[in-house]
């Protein structure tokens, strides 16, 4: 294990080992997680990130705990916490290098999402807020393989460009945002829009939300905090 950093606010790495954990623990809840998959948050104003440990020894997320999530630094090194990290770190913390703006990333196996990038489909803004996580062309990373070097994450990063998802197509899905209730948010509802997007698809051919009411969406959208709220509420401590 690499030196622990010095410096670090103790406080700030702790309040996010535990929304790292809780967050895990919300996206288990809505199976699109379950010992596979991790979520994981730069420490704001450092190279040192925060990643659910390896998922092979920490079984399923729905009980995961702050001790469970390692601390590593852009090189994908393990500085901190007594379990290792994932072998996909590499996906998390190349995200990270390239985009300064992203504070939170995870990584998942939600099926729908999944079936949709095999197909190269798209998954349509189809209902009312939830709609807002697929206001862009989600792209394809096209590669089942893990993700394990940093060459592989780099072109992961350059696939997602400035945006937000990025299909691995045969894998699962990755999502970068500002924080870890926003891609945890995300990932929900993305899952979501691709479930309706299939339900209408054996009905008709669904067009999705016209782009003006998207935006309308996104301008009248109210803060992510009651959301979050909302989400963690449902688990069942």
């Amino acid at each position: 294990m690499a030196q622990v950093p010095q410096g670090l606010d103790r406080t700030l790495v702790q309040e996010l080992r535990q929304k790292v954990a809780l967050g895990s623990r919300v996206l288990a809840s809505f199976e699109l997680v379950d010992y596979l998959g991790h979520l994981s948050a730069r420490v704001p104003g450092t190279g040192y990130v925060l990643i659910r440990s390896r998922g092979a020894e920490q079984g399923d997320q729905r009980r995961m705990t702050p001790e469970q999530v390692s601390l590593v630094d852009l090189e994908a090194s393990h500085l901190e916490g007594e379990y290792r990290p994932p072998d996909e770190t590499p996906l998390h913390t190349e995200i990270y290098r390239a985009r300064p703006d992203v504070l939170a990333v995870v990584h998942t196996h939600q099926p729908l999402a999944t079936i949709f990038g095999d197909l190269e489909k798209p998954i349509l803004p189809m209902q009312a807020v939830m709609a807002t996580a697929v206001r862009e062309e989600i792209p394809i990373y096209r590669s089942a393989r893990k993700i394990m070097t940093a060459e592989q994450g780099a072109e992961v990063a350059r696939v997602l460009g400035e945006g937000s998802i990025v299909h691995l197509q045969n894998h699962g899905v990755t999502v970068a945002g500002g924080s870890v209730e926003e891609v945890v948010i995300k990932a929900i509802w993305l899952e979501n829009q691709a479930r309706l997007t299939l339900l209408a698809s054996l009905i008709g051919t669904p067009h999705g939300m016209r782009a003006e009411d998207l935006e309308h969406q996104v301008q009248e959208a109210f803060g992510i905090e009651g959301r979050w709220r909302y989400y963690t509420s449902l688990l069942d401590e």
